[in-house]
């Protein structure tokens, strides 16, 4: 049988040439941009470009060249007024390019984490390639004071928020605006404002990115009082966004109530921390929730005989092949060998269903849902191989 590394190497060719399939370029106000449109379905292209999408993907790839340009397009299409339908304001980095229109309202900056991915992704590159990335990240400076304004001007009692008042509405085109965007379970109608679990992760993650660029390129912020600020988001993990009952974060918490449940949300989290950000006795409910999302084939995104919960939901029971690595890269982190093993099996079902947008597994048949072709999808096999070919460095030389 072949080893999950085997397995990740043998399935990169076909990856590799399927992320070459969703190329695309853009031209805007004579800018050109060379990306990835999102997905494919039926041969026709059903998601375009996505930062979101394309910060993730350039993640698990480590490709330098992809985050370059991918910070280039969120920097020239970022946030500059304030507009109730489309969820604009200053410094909110695009949730995607496409027109896409419910009920007066736009999704194209339906996004409360894409600025914080845009500044992780920023500090990523000057760390990768610190001696030419200088030029450039001046040249983007204002796109970055930006996004950290925007992270700042949402922090609310060491919160994140997220609130369409910030752009003069009421309510968005998405149900919600973190990556899980169809809706919260049982919550199809959130009260702003809202915080979600996960967006504060990664703005703890992004506000430490930005200390790091305050360091190489001049901003308004001291590197050490943004560390503050992180240091003091993470403290309200516990006091604010944890469930006493299930042990384990909440999934979000609204105006009115908090929104509970067994979710992937608590190890995707783990990505965007560091040790020490999260108790001993806390990482223990997180590991014991992982073995109610577990599945033959990676991490379900919600668990069974919960609210909302179905085997083929979008957000509230399949499993997102993409998810599994950033599962991994925080569980590798924390120690958490099994869950990294856990979600490497994703791998199994890659070879012979593609790399599809969701996997919907109901205990006994395996099966694909959404787009037939997904980006994010694509890069898992080289997330994988760089994964666990640094696990095997790591206990080399342990």
């Amino acid at each position: 049988m072949l080893s999950l590394l085997e397995q990740a190497t043998k399935l990169k060719p076909k990856a590799d040439s399927n992320i070459e399939e969703l190329r695309a370029s853009l031209t805007d106000s004579g800018s050109r941009f060379d990306a990835y449109n999102a997905g494919r379905q039926g041969g026709k292209t059903h998601f375009g470009l996505f930062p979101r999408d394309l910060f993730t993907t350039a993640f698990m790839l480590h490709s330098p060249p992809l985050l370059r340009e991918s910070i280039r397009f969120a920097a020239h299409t970022i946030g500059k007024k304030i507009d109730p339908r489309t969820g604009e304001e200053p410094g909110r980095v695009l949730h995607e390019w496409n027109r896409v229109e419910r009920d007066g309202l736009l999704s194209r900056y339906n996004a409360a984490e894409t600025s914080q991915l845009f500044l992780i992704a920023a500090d990523r590159l000057a760390q990768s390639d610190p001696e030419t990335s200088l030029a450039f990240l001046r040249m983007i400076k204002p796109a970055i004071q930006a996004a950290g304004m925007y992270l700042l001007k949402h922090i609310r009692n060491d919160v994140f928020v997220e609130d369409p008042a910030f752009c003069g509405a009421t309510r968005y085109f998405a149900y919600a605006t973190y990556w899980k965007d169809s809706h919260l379970p049982g919550r199809k109608d959130i009260a702003y404002p809202v915080s979600y679990s996960l967006v504060q992760a990664q703005t703890i993650c992004g506000l430490r990115s930005l200390a790091a660029l305050s360091s190489v390129i001049e901003l308004p912020w001291e590197s050490s009082e943004l560390r503050t600020a992180a240091a003091r988001l993470v403290a309200q993990f516990e006091e604010s966004l944890w469930d006493a009952d299930l042990d384990i974060p909440l999934i979000a918490h609204d105006q009115d109530a908090a929104v509970s449940g067994v979710s992937s949300d608590a190890l995707h989290m783990l990505a965007y921390l560091v040790p020490g950000d999260i108790s001993q006795r806390c990482l223990s409910g997180i590991r014991a929730a992982a073995d109610r999302l577990s599945t033959p084939y990676g991490f379900r995104s919600y668990a069974s005989e919960q609210t909302d919960y179905a085997a083929d939901a979008y957000h509230l029971g399949s499993i997102w092949p993409y998810e599994q690595v950033m599962i991994a890269s925080g569980a590798r982190a924390f120690g958490f060998s099994g869950i990294v093993e856990g979600a490497a099996r994703v791998l199994r079902a890659l070879g012979p269903l593609g790399f599809p947008e969701i996997l919907i597994w109901d205990g006994s048949h395996l099966s694909t849902g959404g787009c037939d072709l997904q980006l994010w999808t694509c890069a898992v096999p080289q997330g994988f191989i760089n994964l666990l070919s640094e696990t095997s460095v790591q206990r080399h030389r342990g």
